[in-house]
């Protein structure tokens, strides 16, 4: 019993001095707790108030002090990044590669955040290479080949485009024939215009065996073959279109033509497009064959056709052909419709895109604005 009050009398101090330092160091964390919730909502109130700068350097100091803060300093950049502030994404980024203590499990993700402000400011070598070093890690592997993609686009380096396009669709089960149809495409037309049309029809035909309902390829095709005066060959690619996509027949009307012209004779290629015309009510031909029609059989039967056609189907240009054959006098001296109607074509562009509304009278095969592929189409 002695001996229990001597170890007691002992390990009293000690116990006492344990809770004396556990205590201290409580109060030190709550100080410092109390310490970074001050600093971080200072750092909110400075990006409410658009202080950007300044939130910028106090976000940038709590990651200093705590990693718990790297999801908040990723999110605050791509604030900045989606407000055009590339700059400021940059920086916050390249303080959190710059501390050696920055957890591994982040580094890959800071590294495509990285790529993607270098890829937005335009230094797409730079954007390249992190994208590239990302590729090691598997969890951020798939995104990065995304975004090399885009990259390649932009670099117009079509060959390794296909290749990360290739590589991506292993990895990620996706469907990407269409996109690497119209890389193969979009070489095609460069040894196409370097004079070298043997490889383009080999490099369009590959187009075509990796995406069978590639318009672009097939005209690529018929265009290399009319130029050959190979007609034939060529409208046998021109109709595959009606197949692949009607919507995309109005842009090949012309070729239609002049392969009919130096074939069975334009009679034949009314004929088609009447037979088009039915299959595919959505798609509007009208205004052409009026054209054929007025070229072949005269006024009379243009103005027959295209008042019965108007009559099913109202459309502007076909009430525009009908005025044109009628005259303005058909229905007053003053007539102003006719200018009305022009003006209002003219109001209305060409081609549109199916996936985000952007409208042009150009047809682009890569969509300007939202950067599909094939999506723009006639109206």
């Amino acid at each position: 019993m002695e001996n229990y009050w001597q170890w007691a009398l002992l390990l009293l101090p000690l116990a006492f001095l344990a809770g004396w330092l556990l205590s201290k160091r409580r109060s030190r964390r709550l100080r410092r707790q109390l310490r970074f919730s001050n600093d971080y909502f200072q750092g909110l109130n400075y990006l409410l108030n658009d202080e950007q700068d300044k939130a910028l350097d106090v976000f940038i100091k709590l990651v200093e002090m705590d990693w718990d803060t790297v999801d908040t300093s990723l999110a605050l950049a791509a604030i900045f990044r989606r407000k055009g502030e590339i700059d400021k994404s940059i920086k916050l980024h390249q303080s959190l590669l710059a501390r050696p203590s920055l957890p591994a499990e982040y580094k890959s993700r800071v590294l495509l955040e990285l790529g993607r402000d270098y890829q937005l400011a335009g230094w797409l070598d730079r954007a390249e290479g992190l994208f590239n070093d990302v590729l090691k890690d598997e969890l951020y592997a798939q995104d990065a080949l995304r975004h090399l993609i885009e990259v390649y686009q932009q670099e117009q380096e079509w060959q390794d485009a296909i290749k990360v396009a290739e590589q991506f669709q292993k990895q990620a089960d996706s469907d990407f024939a269409a996109m690497v149809a119209q890389f193969y495409c979009e070489l095609s037309e460069q040894r196409h215009q370097q004079g070298d049309n043997k490889e383009a029809e080999s490099l369009a035909t590959q187009a075509l065996s990796k995406d069978e309902s590639c318009v672009r390829a097939s005209i690529i095709l018929a265009r290399l073959a009319m130029q050959a005066g190979k007609y034939k060959k060529a409208l046998r690619f021109l109709k595959q279109v009606e197949v692949q996509n009607a919507g995309f027949l109005p842009v090949i009307i012309n070729d239609l033509y002049l392969c009919y012209q130096h074939g069975s004779g334009v009679q034949d290629l009314i004929q088609y497009l009447q037979q088009l015309e039915q299959h595919y009510p959505e798609v509007n031909l009208c205004a052409p064959i009026s054209e054929l029609i007025l070229q072949e059989q005269g006024e009379s039967v243009a103005l027959d056709y295209l008042t019965s056609s108007m009559l099913k189907k109202p459309d502007l240009k076909g009430i525009q052909k009908m005025l044109q054959l009628q005259g303005s006098k058909a229905v007053c001296e003053d007539n102003q419709l006719p200018e009305v109607i022009d003006q209002m074509l003219q109001s209305q562009p060409e081609y549109q895109c199916s996936k985000c509304g952007y409208s042009a009278n150009t047809l682009f095969w890569l969509c300007p604005s939202c950067h599909s592929w094939a999506s723009m189409k006639p109206r």
